[in-house]
């Protein structure tokens, strides 16, 4: 009885965590646009950030497989739809999806390969991937070299052309909201279980008679597919995709951001990339005027700052101390508290 109330219990708590993601997604216009430093365009690139991160949750944070080029797969799905909207005219939601099929089928081709090496080897392995993902970009003449491509055409689903940032925010917010959920029913499921499993003994998930294998190529292509379509509805709205996208630097954020936020729940890359990119965008405001004479990027020293922080003090990330917090608050309330035994009750029941 009491694990079926506290199933019901954790139940009506994502539901009105659901709830309160919704409403937060739907002030975001009204407050980013009263906040100093915050723009419509700063909430769109969280969006964005969020969803390529998000897939890293299950790679990463349950499968255990580190991975140093998610960004080499937002940069498949950025050209992709690039290419096939601006020189070939194909329509802009068939392109998307043709850069989600693209990248997820590299993923796993990939997959078959990296995966037979672990640990550090494993992470110089997905660098690897990502610098030659780079410099191809960077010099083939279909990706426009080192110029990139510009003049991608925006958004117009149903024939409605999204030309402003309000606008694209709200696709890509239903984008990440979407995504958040199908996330959250996986780790959920069999197959969730099956990645946890992966993650503490991959040993015991073989034995178990389950193919590691398999997962992590099926991790890896889903972490491809999310990053692709991100990749793609930022191409749309900056209209603008160059190699730098697939580089090492933009992968590094996209981890810090999952980390930040928490590499195992669902919840960690929309709270990571809302701290991150808050942090980053107030540095690039209060910095020079505190050091005038401060020159260069400062997004680095936040993403390195953020991450020690949190290794330091929140290991398991921001969303992972609310989560929990949510299922101590949840067993406690379900479960009624022990009575006291003192030395007179215990002789009492002996006698």
């Amino acid at each position: 009885m009491n694990a079926s109330r506290r199933a019901h219990a954790l139940l009506g708590s994502r539901a009105t965590g659901y709830a309160a993601f919704v409403v937060l997604l739907l002030a975001v216009p009204a407050v980013f646009t009263r906040v100093p430093f915050y723009t419509m365009s700063v909430a769109v690139l969280m969006c964005l950030q969020a969803t390529a991160a998000l897939g890293l949750v299950p790679l990463v944070g349950r499968a255990g497989q580190i991975s140093l080029g998610q960004a080499s797969f937002f940069a498949i799905g950025g050209y992709t739809s690039a290419i096939l909207t601006g020189r070939w005219h194909v329509n802009a939601l068939l392109a998307l999806t043709a850069g989600v099929a693209l990248a997820m089928a590299v993923a796993y081709v990939v997959g078959l390969f990296i995966f037979r090496a672990q640990g550090q080897y494993l992470a110089l392995a997905t660098l690897s991937f990502g610098l030659v993902v780079s410099s191809l970009a960077n010099q083939l003449p279909l990706t426009g070299a080192s110029n990139g491509l510009s003049g991608i055409p925006s958004l117009a689903p149903f024939g409605v052309e999204l030309d402003t940032d309000l606008s694209v925010y709200y696709l890509v917010a239903g984008v990440l909201l979407v995504s958040v959920l199908s996330v959250d029913a996986l780790l959920r499921s069999p197959a969730g279980d099956a990645l946890t499993a992966l993650g503490d003994s991959p040993v015991a998930t073989e034995a178990a008679g389950v193919s590691a294998a398999a997962l992590r190529r099926g991790a890896l292509a889903l972490a491809a597919g999310l990053a692709a379509i991100a990749g793609g509805l930022y191409a749309h709205w900056s209209s603008f995709v160059d190699s730098g996208q697939a580089g090492l630097l933009n992968s590094v954020q996209l981890l810090v951001i999952a980390s930040v936020g928490g590499l195992r729940t669902p919840w960690g890359a929309p709270l990571g990339a809302l701290v991150i990119i808050t942090f980053s965008e107030a540095s690039k405001d209060l910095i020079p005027k505190v050091f005038p004479s401060a020159t260069g990027n400062f997004d680095i020293i936040v993403y390195g700052i953020a991450l020690i922080a949190v290794l330091l003090f929140l290991p398991r990330g921001v969303g992972g101390v609310s989560a929990v917090r949510t299922e101590r608050s949840v067993r406690k309330r379900q479960d009624p508290p022990a009575p006291a035994t003192t030395a007179r009750t215990q002789e009492r029941e002996t006698q």
